[in-house]
């Protein structure tokens, strides 16, 4: 991703946020205008900066590494080509979404974007210090598929740009909601009853959602937060970084052999 974009999106956008908290905005951005835990957003977000600048580089240098091992590419001159690695990247991120709900080592990188107890845009910078390894795992399965570098970084950070947006706290929809998603649909996502667990995984699209049965329908304003965990979001932003693998580590010490640490490790034992 350029680095202008990477600032836009990491460091002006999350102080837009924090404006954005204020009583004098209209509850459908703001949520319930909870200056507290905005803040806490926006905290966990400047620790997610920070390490995007430590690994940023190196993680955008292990994509143009594979990528170059890659004998083909997808045409950079062809429209059909750029849809198609945005469609790619889309279903990439489907299943990154879905694993790391699935998997515990996954869960407590990304346990902490759904720590937020309310739902407005700047839960969209509350992400996991360690997201940047887990996505790069993912994403390297793009170059496989003849993407390149650089129309990797094109399309991952305007598809970065489309996600900011579903924490909005709307119940519009953009386009037909058979095919795209929206806030009012990833409301669902972060919603704490057992109709809402597991549903909604998708980034832009909703397809892939409906074709492997995790769609659920927006019908009631959920409880927000982490089932169990419900004083994480209190907690400054190293720490609720560390809290979920502390709970993690504690589980993993409980374990009598070293197959049941392994297993729960990377075997989801309990609904999130």
């Amino acid at each position: 991703m350029p680095h202008w974009a990477l600032l836009a999106i990491c460091v002006v956008v999350p102080l837009v946020a924090v404006l954005l908290a204020s009583r004098e905005v209209r509850a459908w951005i703001r949520g319930t205008g909870s200056i507290r835990q905005t803040l806490s957003n926006a905290g966990v977000g400047a620790v997610f900066l920070l390490t995007q600048l430590l690994l940023r580089g190196a993680l955008v240098g292990a994509f143009a590494g594979a990528a170059a091992l890659v004998p083909y590419k997808l045409p950079q001159d062809a429209p059909w080509a750029w849809v198609l690695a945005f469609v790619l990247l889309d279903f990439v991120y489907y299943v990154q979404h879905r694993s790391e709900h699935a998997v515990p080592l996954l869960w407590a990188i990304h346990a902490v974007h759904h720590q937020s107890r309310d739902y407005n845009l700047s839960v969209s910078f509350r992400v996991g210090a360690l997201a940047s390894l887990s996505t790069m795992v993912f994403h390297l399965s793009l170059a496989l598929a003849g993407v390149s570098a650089s129309m990797y970084a094109a399309v991952v950070t305007v598809h970065a740009v489309l996600l900011f947006a579903l924490h909005a706290r709307t119940k519009l929809t953009f386009g037909p909601g058979r095919f795209f998603n929206a806030p009012v649909f990833h409301r669902v996502h972060h919603g704490a009853e057992s109709a809402y667990v597991d549903k909604n995984f998708g980034g832009v699209l909703l397809v892939f959602d409906r074709l492997f049965g995790t769609f659920a329908p927006y019908t009631q304003d959920p409880t927000y937060g982490v089932i169990g965990e419900r004083d994480v979001a209190d907690h400054g932003p190293v720490s609720a970084n560390v809290a979920p693998f502390e709970a993690l580590l504690a589980a993993v010490r409980r374990q009598p052999t070293l197959r049941r640490k392994l297993t729960v490790l990377f075997v989801r034992e309990r609904a999130r």
